[in-house]
């Protein structure tokens, strides 16, 4: 019989892996390299806004760097620049409707009416505002203190894995990969004035979005659609239309890579 000191380290150990094994983010699935709806279509992961988001990312570029299929790598590079773009929508609508701590579920309201039925103020989320200030004072560590920070790394690393996925896809005219780069890069441009939509005055935003839309308006122009009758940009785009919509509405719930990254 094992002395207890013993059996309380095993579960200790047993308790810290299982946790450990919670926190790492699920890699994103595979993107289907004839599906475009696919690169749009990706599992939700951390929140651009949480500071494990940094942990996400590096796991994302983990399970990219062993793909071994440059086709197949170059569409996950190219679904994780489409999961930038969404999860800057996301952070700035946040920002925008509905900023500051976020109550917890079923806990924080339970608090809330006791306390506040005790004091007759009006707190919303206690635990929540405690969550909030560690994930604000991680993110002012790593460098994401501002929403103008984290969007402004979203697009840098949006852009850098745009460049990434052109170099790995080796588009050829006429390919099945070219046709599906003409129409994404149709989306990208749809989403990238969206963001701008949400761009304040003097937030400095609108430029970050200006330069990440010429370096998407170059790589299309390097690619072009076939031509403009029956292109393959206005088949992917009306193939994926109303699916697009629907994804659009259930990324901007998120992160929400999440996936994925």
């Amino acid at each position: 019989m094992l002395p207890l000191g013993r059996v309380i380290q095993r579960r200790l150990l047993a308790t810290g892996a299982a946790g450990l094994l919670f926190l790492l983010p699920i890699p994103a699935a595979a993107a289907n390299p004839a599906d475009v709806d696919a690169l749009w279509n990706q599992p939700q992961g951390v929140g651009a806004d949480s500071a494990f988001y940094v942990v996400q990312t590096w796991w994302d570029g983990v399970t990219r760097t062993t793909q071994s299929d440059p086709t197949q790598r170059g569409m996950d590079e190219l679904a994780q620049a489409n999961t930038d773009l969404l999860n800057a929508y996301t952070v700035m609508q946040q920002e925008r409707t509905n900023p500051g701590p976020q109550p917890v579920a079923i806990i924080d309201p339970f608090l809330s009416g006791i306390y506040n039925f005790i004091t007759g103020s009006n707190a919303k989320a206690p635990i929540g505002s405690i969550f909030h200030w560690a994930n604000q004072s991680l993110l002012k560590l790593e460098g994401r203190g501002s929403t103008t920070d984290i969007v402004g790394s979203l697009l840098a690393d949006y852009q850098a894995r745009q460049a990434a996925a052109e170099r790995d896809l080796q588009l050829q005219p006429g390919s099945d990969a070219q046709a599906i780069w003409t129409a994404n890069a149709s989306r990208e441009t749809a989403m990238l004035v969206k963001i701008k939509g949400l761009a304040g005055p003097g937030d400095g935003m609108a430029a970050l979005v200006a330069n990440a839309n010429h370096a998407t308006t170059a790589l299309a122009a390097r690619h072009p659609g076939t031509s403009a009758t029956g292109s393959t940009a206005t088949a992917g785009s009306t193939k994926g239309s109303g699916k697009g919509t629907d994804t659009d509405k259930g990324q901007h719930g998120q992160n929400q890579s999440g996936g994925h990254h």
